[in-house]
C-alpha cells in the first residue's frame, strides 16, 4: 500500500482559495439571515470549519506550518437544534396504580432464584418493585402489568434534541428529574454500560407543562 503523498504547493492554494470563499459564503448567510435560527447560516458555519481544517492540514503538511484557527466540531450556538439534531435524549413517563397489591407481592416473591438482590424485602411493596423493575426492563413491566396487578394510567415519551458534549456523562443521574419529590420515589435503575443510555436533561425548566413531565411517579 502507497504512502500517501504530502500536499503541493497547488493544493496548499487550491484550499486557501475554498477557505475563502467558504468565509464569503458565511457572511453573507450571516447579511440575509431570516432569524437567528436560519439553518443556512448554520450550513455555511459549518462549510467554513471544514474549508479551515482542510487548509491548516495541507498547510501543515506541505509546509510545516499552522494557522491561528480553533476548528469546532459542531455549531456552537446551538447544539441542540431541534430541526437538526447531533444528539437526542429520550424521556418516558409511564404511571400505574397498583390495583392488586398482593398480586405485585406474589409476582416479587415468584422471581427466579438468585435473580433479586438479597437485600431487597419482597415482603413489601416498594421492595417488590425495586425487585420486578430489577429483572424486568420497563417495557417488559407494561407488557406483564394485569399479571404484576398493575393498572396503566397515562403514559409519555419526549424525544428531544440534546448537546452532544454532555452525553456520556453520569453527573445528570444524580438528577434526571430536577422536580421530582425525592419522597415519592420508590426505586430508580441507571443504565450504564452495554445497556442502552436514557439521556435526561433539564429542558423543561421555562415550561409551563413542567410539573407534569418531569418526573417518576409511581401511586
Amino acid at each position: 500500500m502507497s504512502e500517501p503523498t504530502a500536499p503541493t504547493a497547488a493544493d496548499v492554494r487550491t484550499a486557501a482559495d475554498a477557505l475563502k470563499a467558504a468565509i464569503d459564503a458565511h457572511l453573507a448567510a450571516v447579511e440575509t439571515r431570516s432569524d437567528e435560527s436560519d439553518p443556512a447560516v448554520r450550513t455555511a458555519f459549518l462549510a467554513m470549519a471544514a474549508a479551515a481544517e482542510a487548509y491548516d492540514d495541507a498547510l501543515y503538511d506541505a509546509y510545516n506550518e499552522v494557522t491561528p484557527f480553533e476548528i469546532p466540531s459542531q455549531y456552537p450556538e446551538d447544539h441542540a437544534d431541534p430541526d437538526n439534531p447531533e444528539a437526542i435524549s429520550v424521556l418516558i413517563r409511564r404511571d400505574y396504580q397498583i390495583e392488586h397489591p398482593g398480586r405485585l407481592l406474589g409476582a416479587a416473591r415468584g422471581l427466579a432464584p438468585g435473580t433479586v438482590d438479597p437485600e431487597v424485602d419482597v415482603s413489601t411493596v416498594a421492595g417488590s418493585l425495586a425487585a420486578l423493575f430489577d429483572v424486568f426492563d420497563p417495557d417488559e413491566i407494561h407488557n406483564r402489568s394485569d399479571e404484576l396487578g398493575l393498572l396503566p394510567g397515562d403514559g409519555t415519551t419526549w424525544v428531544l434534541a440534546a448537546d452532544p458534549d454532555a452525553l456520556g456523562e453520569e453527573q445528570w443521574f444524580e438528577d434526571p428529574f430536577s422536580e421530582t419529590d425525592p419522597e415519592r420515589v420508590v426505586c430508580r435503575f441507571d443504565l450504564i454500560g452495554d445497556e442502552e443510555d436514557e439521556e435526561y436533561f433539564d429542558t423543561f425548566a421555562e415550561d409551563e407543562s413542567e410539573d407534569e413531565v418531569d418526573g417518576i411517579e409511581v401511586v
